[in-house]
């Protein structure tokens, strides 16, 4: 009677957890953009999100030049879209600005390259742009979905490369998913 007890329990465990994992290999990520007129695309396995709950709070959503995240990764050095944001607990829209805990801070890097690679001391990257003071007026990122562990929303902005000055704009949607270890997701 034990034994036939311990066993039912421990198959509903089971497909619970293969629900909820089932759920989870279900949500694709995506992250597509328009920099400076031009397409840009990442995948699934190029998005990472990761909430912070210490303090006020922030959430940093990653994503990298499609086909990257692959093993062995495509020559050259992948672009890589940074938005760091506040916290959001519901759908919620924050201006672009410098990094604080009113506005989301926007970064593009064209080829951007990483602290493993062998001349990332020797060879900048081939662009910074990064939203600032100057151009929160003109952004803004929209969260317009945040339930449990995803998030999903739109961003524009005008961006300046700190060397050149120039200034792109960029404009997007992601959904990404929060897959850290241990997190409660978003509220």
């Amino acid at each position: 009677m034990k034994f036939s007890s311990l066993a039912s329990f421990s198959l509903a465990l089971l497909a619970t957890s293969l629900a909820v994992s089932s759920a989870t290999a279900q949500t694709k990520q995506s992250f597509t953009a328009t920099v400076d007129g031009k397409s840009w695309e990442s995948d699934h396995d190029g998005i990472t999100v990761v909430p912070v709950t210490m303090g006020s709070g922030n959430v940093t959503i990653i994503a990298i030049t499609k086909g990257f995240s692959g093993y062995p990764p495509p020559k050259g050095f992948a672009d890589r879209f940074t938005l760091m944001c506040p916290l959001p607990k519901a759908a919620v829209k924050f201006q672009v600005g410098t990094p604080s805990s009113t506005q989301c801070f926007v970064k593009f890097a064209r080829a951007e390259r990483s602290m493993m690679s062998p001349d990332y001391k020797t060879t900048p990257n081939e662009g910074e742009f990064t939203s600032d003071a100057k151009a929160s007026a003109k952004g803004s990122v929209n969260f317009t979905k945040v339930a449990g562990k995803l998030i999903e929303g739109d961003f524009q902005a005008t961006l300046t490369d700190q060397k050149t000055k120039k200034t792109i704009t960029v404009e997007g949607k992601f959904k990404g998913l929060d897959e850290q270890v241990g997190s409660k997701g978003f509220n």
